[in-house]
């Protein structure tokens, strides 16, 4: 069986995608054994395709023994995703050493995680889908999914900027929050404060890199015109985070190791995007305008709370 249509992506998408099913006969019974094999595009897209076809063959067993359909799954209920996000950060728990202290920076650095595709979530939910999910994958970090295909490229910027962009509005207030802690003498809880804001700062701004898979790269896309336009826009976003983690404090060499891999990542993903089945509404001049400028309010929050969170930790 191949794919002919798809209300959500380009038939090409398809390509290679090629599903059989075989019956064979055995005693009183039938087995059905299904087959699929694609371009998989990663190892992470082969690992989603191995996990929903098995959750299909369990489907199908228990619409077998009961005649019945029972639609969702463990995997996304929300209690296993809390679970997940527990584990998560049992597994960090040792990296960061096997004390309180490295327990508290695995349960920040999972909360960052978790309050960055919340705001991915809730901009999905503004830009009217009716429903949005969270997956959380033990150190592999998590993924928000909307209820329908993107409709327009301002929809894609804003839900892409709005990860970085939630945790924004918190940079500030746990910063005020560190001082007035600190001032009132309790030190623990401003120095866990600044850690958080610290943590949420170097997280969401590593995720406004100009590479298609990161936030930046999604939002740039969008709002540039053109490929020079796109091309100078990158290379302007990737020298401020550069020279940020050096005022922060990085080693040179690891910049530039960083860099490099960066701008050879930036390279090989250029036209690596996936094709919608409908060409997506353009975005407005005075949209355009906007998106920019709230990436550059979200980079200079961001960039702040780094630096002041290294000025006060190390």
């Amino acid at each position: 069986m191949t794919v002919i249509e798809d209300t959500a992506l380009d038939p090409s998408f398809w390509a290679n995608y090629r599903e059989t099913v075989a019956l064979l006969p055995e005693g009183d019974a039938t087995r059905v054994t299904l087959t699929q094999t694609d371009r998989y595009r990663g190892v992470a897209f082969l690992v989603f395709r191995f996990f929903a076809m098995r959750r299909e063959i369990r489907k199908l067993d228990v619409w077998a023994a009961t005649g019945t359909y029972r639609k969702g799954g463990w995997f996304e209920h929300p209690l296993s995703q809390i679970g997940f996000a527990v584990l998560s950060a049992l597994i960090l728990w040792p990296f960061f050493g096997l004390n309180i202290g490295g327990l508290a920076l695995a349960a920040i650095l999972t909360s960052v995680v978790a309050l960055h595709e919340l705001g991915h979530m809730a901009a999905f939910r503004l830009t009217g889908h009716r429903r949005a999910r969270m997956i959380f994958i033990p150190l592999l970090g998590g993924i928000a999914i909307g209820g329908r295909p993107y409709d327009s490229r301002f929809e894609v910027a804003f839900v892409a900027l709005m990860g970085a962009g939630f945790s924004a509005f918190l940079v500030p207030v746990l910063i005020a929050a560190s001082g007035l802690a600190g001032s009132e003498g309790h030190r623990l809880a401003a120095t866990l404060l600044a850690t958080l804001a610290g943590c949420a700062s170097l997280f969401n701004i590593a995720n406004l890199v100009p590479v298609w898979k990161f936030d930046g790269g999604q939002v740039l896309r969008q709002i540039c015109p053109g490929p020079a336009v796109l091309a100078l826009a990158s290379f302007l976003l990737l020298s401020a985070l550069l020279a940020l983690g050096w005022r922060a404090g990085f080693s040179p060499s690891f910049l530039l190791i960083a860099g490099a891999v960066f701008s050879i990542l930036s390279l090989i993903t250029v036209g690596s995007g996936v094709k919608p089945r409908h060409e997506l509404k353009p975005i407005k001049t005075f949209d355009r305008l906007v998106m920019a400028g709230a990436l550059l309010a979200v980079f200079a929050i961001h960039g702040y709370g780094m630096l002041w969170a290294s000025a006060q930790l190390m």
